[in-house]
């Protein structure tokens, strides 16, 4: 498990041309494979006339998911090589479409590489990464006159306060490294409370908390 990865900030664009073919390049950031489908479909609209239309994208913040598609090409001449590109600079959650307007003349299996290669680099290249950090959430529900003194606690250990609740209790959404939540947790409550405790329930009944681990990652 991995709790940082490295994505692109937003879109970017990159261009080849070899023998009159045409290759322009988009990168992108995704969050699914969904997303990724729909970009595609997006680029077959705005390129109607392009012949191919391939792609490479790269999912999960351990890059679990790799998916690389040649519309057409030569087997291996085309998602390939633009999947290589991706893995080159570590990046996930990115896909990168290649589209190709074919200019009369046939490249061949290593101008076709070189040109998918070359274009998907360019437009990766005229990214901006950015680093990602996966995380998960802990609600913790506490009397009021507790509410202050552990808001300021977090606050001074620079554990993320997502959001805060008020109505018969004070409650408080904080988040840690998805890999060492619990451990993570409950050192924050041995700091918090000078308590050393062999438990999240024994500091949860001591101070009079109720601790939900929230399901689903957040990714900041």
């Amino acid at each position: 498990m991995t709790d940082t990865f490295f994505t692109l900030k937003g879109r970017s664009e990159g261009y080849y041309m070899e023998k009159g073919s045409k290759f322009h390049a988009y990168a992108s950031p995704i969050a699914n494979e969904a997303e990724g489908m729909r970009l595609i479909q997006t680029f077959k609209k705005d390129h109607p006339k392009a012949r191919h239309h391939c792609y490479a994208l790269r999912l999960h913040p351990d890059a679990s998911l790799e998916r690389a598609n040649d519309d057409g090409e030569p087997s291996g001449s085309a998602g390939k090589p633009i999947l290589g590109q991706i893995v080159k600079l570590n990046l996930t959650n990115v896909i990168v479409v290649v589209v190709r307007y074919f200019g009369g003349t046939q490249l061949g299996m290593p101008g076709l590489i070189e040109a998918y290669k070359t274009s998907a680099a360019d437009a990766l290249g005229q990214g901006m990464v950015t680093r990602k950090t996966v995380l998960s959430r802990v609600k913790i529900q506490m009397p009021y006159e507790k509410h202050p003194h552990f808001l300021n606690y977090c606050k001074t250990a620079g554990i993320p306060v997502l959001y805060e609740e008020f109505g018969e209790t004070a409650a408080m959404t904080i988040a840690f490294h998805k890999s060492t939540t619990e451990e993570e947790l409950k050192d924050s409550l041995r700091e918090f409370s000078q308590l050393d405790f062999g438990s999240i329930k024994d500091y949860a009944e001591r101070l009079h908390f109720k601790i939900d681990f929230i399901t689903g990652d957040l990714i900041l």
